[in-house]
C-alpha cells in the first residue's frame, strides 16, 4: 500500500508540473511575453527549495519505483497499453537528463547565463537535432502521463462520464504545447550559439565540463540499472523455472507449470491465456477475480487492499484477485469473468457470493389465479395482484421477513439471515398468519366485486441453505437455493393436497420450540426426497391454528 501511493503520490507531482509547463508553451501562441509572464508568475513556487526537493524527489522516486517494479515482474506478457507504457517511461531518461542539464544545472552552475525563456529557445532552435529531441520528449512524456492517469482514472465513475471531454483536452493540449513552442523559437529566430556560448563559458569551463560530465554519468546509470533488471529478471526466471513443482489447474487449459512467486495474473498471461484486468492488474478493480476451488487453505492471506476491494463487492472467502494472489503451492482455480469484461461488469458480485447457513424458507401462492384470469379484464387482475402482494409484503416487514423471489403468482421469503434460528422459525410462522389475515381484510374490501373469497397457500420449511446474491448480473437479488428451498416449495404444493391453507415442517415446529401436539402430523412424500416428510397442516378455523396463535403469542 505504502509502495502503491508513493508511486501514485510521486506520478500526480510530475503530472501537475508537466500540465503547468505545457500550458506555459502554449502561451507562445499569443508571443513570448505571455511565456516569460506565465513562467515568472510560477517561479516562486517551482524555483523554491522545498518544490525543487519535492519535484526531483518525485521525479526520482517514480523512476526507481518503476525499476522495482521491473525487478518484480516475472513474466512479460501483458497488455499492448502497458508494454506501451513500459516503453514509454524508460525512453524518457535519456531525453529528460540532457534537457534538465541544459535548462536548470547550467544555468545555475554559469553567472551570465539568462535565465527564462530566451536563453532555452535560443539553444533549441539553433542547435542542429534539438527541436526533434525536444519535440519528442514533450510527445513521450505526455503520451505516458495520459495512459497512466487514464488507466488510474477508468475505474471511477465521475471520468466515465466525462471521458469525451478529457480525451478531448489530452489530445489539445500537447498539440497547442508544440504550436506554440514553436512558434516562440521562429520569434527567437536565429542565434549566433557559438559566440554567446564562449562568453558565457569563459572562466567557466571546470563547471562546464563537470556539467557535461553528470549528463554521461546519469545517462551511464540508467543504462547500467535497465542491464542489471534484466539480467536479474532472467537469472531468477530461470532459477525458479528448474525448480518449481507447483502446478495450476485451469478449466479450460489444464495443467500448468507454476513459476513460484508469480501473481496468478501473471502466469496466465505467460501462458497466452486470455483473463480480464480492468485497472491493468493493480488491485484497482475487481474484474480480474477468481474462485479458488483446491488448495485454498495454503494461499496467503488476503492484503489490506485485496480484501478491501473485494469485501466492497460482498465476495467470500474464496474469491481472490489474480493481479494480488502471489502462487506459492498448488491449485484449482475458475474465473469468473469472461476475458474481455469491462468495467459495467467490475462491480458485479462476486460469482453466486453465497454462504451456508441455517434460515426459514416461506412460500406462498395465491390460489385459483388461473381462473381469476378468465373472469376478469387483464387491468382488473393486476389491481387484485398489486393489493395481493401489498398486504405479503407488509407481512413480511412487520414480521422480520426478507423478500426472495417473486414468481407470478406467489413469492418466496427468507427469515433468519441474521439472528438465531429458532426466532426465525417463529417470524416465519407469524409471516405465514399475517399473510392470511392481510388476505382476510382484502377479501372483505373486495367482497362486491369477487365471486368467491381468494385463497393462498403458504409453506414453511427450515434448514440449510446457500444465501447469497444470485439472478442476472445487472439486478440481483439475495436469495437461497439447496434442499431446505425445495422442501418449503413441496410444502407450499401440499396445500392443495391437503386442503389447508399453512403447512409447516415437523423440523421448523421443533426448532420454534412450540411443542404442538404430535396427533396433528401428516406423514407427505415429497417429490426429490427418498423419505418422507412429517408436517403440520392447519387453516384459520381449526383448532390448530388458533392454539399456534396463542404459543406465539406467549414469546412476544
Amino acid at each position: 500500500m505504502l509502495e502503491r501511493n508513493l508511486r501514485l503520490g510521486s506520478a500526480l507531482v510530475v503530472a501537475l508540473f508537466v500540465i503547468l509547463h505545457l500550458l506555459n508553451h502554449s502561451l507562445g501562441l499569443i508571443g513570448l511575453p505571455a511565456m516569460e509572464a506565465m513562467q515568472l508568475a510560477l517561479a516562486p513556487i517551482w524555483h523554491s527549495w522545498p518544490m525543487l526537493v519535492l519535484l526531483y524527489g518525485a521525479l526520482l522516486t517514480h523512476f526507481l519505483l518503476a525499476f522495482v517494479a521491473f525487478c518484480r515482474r516475472t513474466t512479460w506478457n501483458m497488455p499492448w497499453w502497458q508494454i506501451a507504457q513500459y516503453l514509454l517511461g524508460l525512453s524518457i531518461p535519456l531525453l529528460l537528463i540532457p534537457h534538465i542539464v541544459g535548462a536548470r544545472l547550467l544555468p545555475a552552475l554559469l553567472p551570465s547565463v539568462e535565465g527564462g525563456y530566451g536563453w532555452a529557445l535560443a539553444s533549441m532552435g539553433n542547435t542542429e537535432g534539438l527541436m526533434v529531441k525536444q519535440t519528442l520528449l514533450l510527445l513521450i512524456v505526455w503520451s505516458h502521463l495520459a495512459v497512466g492517469l487514464h488507466y488510474w482514472l477508468r475505474v471511477r465513475q465521475g471520468y466515465q462520464r466525462s471521458k469525451l471531454l478529457w480525451q478531448l483536452l489530452a489530445l489539445l493540449l500537447p498539440i497547442l504545447a508544440l504550436l506554440g513552442f514553436y512558434r516562440a523559437v521562429a520569434d527567437v529566430g536565429s542565434v549566433d550559439l557559438s559566440a554567446r556560448w564562449v562568453r558565457v563559458a569563459t572562466g567557466h569551463e571546470g563547471a562546464v565540463a563537470w556539467a557535461n560530465h553528470t549528463s554521461l554519468w546519469l545517462e551511464n546509470l540508467f543504462w547500467g540499472l535497465l542491464l542489471g533488471v534484466v539480467l536479474f529478471h532472467g537469472v531468477r526466471l530461470y532459477r525458479r523455472t528448474k525448480r518449481t513443482s507447483i502446478q495450476l489447474h485451469h478449466p479450460q487449459r489444464g495443467v500448468l507449470k507454476v513459476v513460484p512467486g508469480m501473481t496468478l495474473l501473471e502466469l496466465l498471461r505467460q501462458h497466452r491465456i486470455p483473463h480480464s484486468a480492468v485497472c491493468g492488474g493493480r488491485g484497482r478493480c475487481t474484474t480480474c477475480r477468481v474462485r479458488v476451488r483446491d488448495g485454498f487453505p495454503n494461499l496467503p492471506p488476503r492484503s489490506a487492499a485485496e480484501h478491501r476491494v473485494l469485501e466492497s463487492i460482498g465476495a467470500g472467502e474464496d474469491v481472490r484477485l489474480a493481479c494480488q494472489l502471489r502462487v506459492t503451492d498448488s491449485l484449482s482455480i475458475e474465473p469468473l469473468l469472461k476475458p474481455g469484461s469491462g468495467l459495467h461488469q467490475m462491480n458485479r458480485p462476486g460469482g453466486v457470493a453465497g454462504f451456508e447457513k441455517s434460515v426459514v424458507v416461506l412460500f406462498a401462492d395465491l390460489r385459483g389465479s388461473t381462473a381469476l384470469g378468465e373472469q376478469r379484464l387483464p387491468y382488473d387482475v393486476v389491481f387484485i395482484l398489486n393489493q395481493f402482494f401489498a398486504e405479503l409484503a407488509q407481512a413480511l416487514e412487520k414480521t422480520r421477513g426478507h423478500y426472495a423471489q417473486f414468481n407470478g403468482d406467489g413469492l418466496m421469503a427468507l427469515y433468519g439471515i441474521e439472528g438465531d434460528l429458532a426466532r426465525a422459525c417463529r417470524d416465519g410462522l407469524r409471516g405465514a398468519m399475517a399473510m392470511q389475515q392481510g388476505l382476510d381484510s382484502l377479501n372483505q374490501r373486495l367482497e362486491a366485486e369477487l365471486r368467491e373469497p381468494l385463497q393462498m397457500g403458504v409453506g414453511v420449511h427450515c434448514g440449510n441453505a446457500i444465501v447469497g446474491t444470485m439472478g442476472p448480473p445487472a439486478s440481483p437479488i439475495l436469495s437461497a437455493v439447496g434442499d431446505t428451498v425445495n422442501s418449503a416449495a413441496r410444502l407450499e404444493q401440499a396445500c392443495k393436497t391437503l386442503g389447508k391453507t399453512l403447512v409447516i415442517s415437523r423440523e421448523l415446529a421443533q426448532m420454534a420450540g412450540l411443542g404442538l401436539d404430535e396427533k396433528w402430523i401428516h406423514t407427505l412424500p415429497v417429490r426429490g426426497r427418498q423419505q418422507e416428510v412429517q408436517v403440520f397442516a392447519l387453516s384459520p378455523e381449526d383448532e390448530l391454528w388458533s392454539g399456534l396463535e396463542r404459543k406465539l403469542a406467549s414469546y412476544d
